[in-house]
């Protein structure tokens, strides 16, 4: 998952586009949205389980929206919570790595090459319009060499989906009882890890690579791992909820 934007319709009308895409089939959503609320992307998100499927993981940027926010920062949003609710495991890969989201990046340039710089759009509703034109086109007819030659919807129709029953009431706090979310980091010379508000001192053996760092809501811990062996475990408080 991924924002583009800000982009501007004539006369300096602003928004951003949302834009999600399963990696298994290639199956992609375009939504856009008129801010970074998280009401916003929780709707478009959701939008997609609906018409799509779940998925398993949500691999997303650090994108302040789609966490939650900086006051409150192991408090996380609409859209952590709605997700760990549905036993979906958000990721956030390294910070300042876009190239971690190679597939999405990839969807991003076809969104800007083939929808927004060769439309022309009368105004919100009408690029909402064009987007979903967009966005049917492409998983009907796109064919990929990783999917040897088949849409998108091809292979979607063949898979198990397991679909978003209904959009969830934003106004109703979800609290956070279970599951697990990964930050993906790299690890400096100074070997300190820094998740949300924290920041945790790891063996010097981690210097110079890449770590999970898996947040075990349940248990109240970070779980720092490489190469799937389990390296340090430190106390991390979460926020009581109600």
């Amino acid at each position: 998952m991924d924002l583009l934007g800000p982009k501007y319709l004539k006369g300096g009308f602003r928004y951003y586009i949302l834009n999600i895409i399963d990696v298994d089939t290639h199956f992609a959503g375009v939504y856009p949205i008129l801010n970074k609320s998280t009401e916003n992307i929780l709707t478009a998100v959701c939008q997609f389980w609906i018409d799509y499927s779940m998925p398993d993981f949500l691999q997303m940027d650090n994108e302040l929206s789609f966490r939650g926010s900086n006051r409150y920062p192991r408090n996380f949003g609409a859209l952590i919570r709605t997700a760990l609710s549905q036993h979906i495991v958000p990721i956030f890969i390294p910070m300042a790595e876009p190239w971690r989201n190679g597939i999405i990046e990839k969807f991003n340039d076809n969104v800007q090459k083939y929808l927004l710089n060769t439309q022309t759009f009368a105004g919100f509703e009408d690029l909402k319009a064009q987007s979903k034109e967009f966005m049917s086109f492409h998983n009907l007819n796109h064919r990929y060499t990783v999917l040897k030659g088949k849409t998108p919807h091809q292979i979607a129709s063949e898979s198990s989906c397991f679909k978003l029953i209904d959009k969830p009431d934003i106004n109703r706090r979800i609290p956070m009882e279970h599951g697990e979310v990964i930050f993906i980091r790299f690890i400096r010379s100074d070997c300190i890890i820094r998740i949300l508000d924290a920041k945790y001192e790891l063996n010097q053996e981690l210097m110079y690579s890449y770590v999970i760092a898996r947040i075990i809501i349940k248990n109240h811990i970070l779980q720092i791992e490489r190469d799937h062996k389990i390296h340090q475990i430190f106390p991390f408080l979460m926020p009581v909820d109600w």
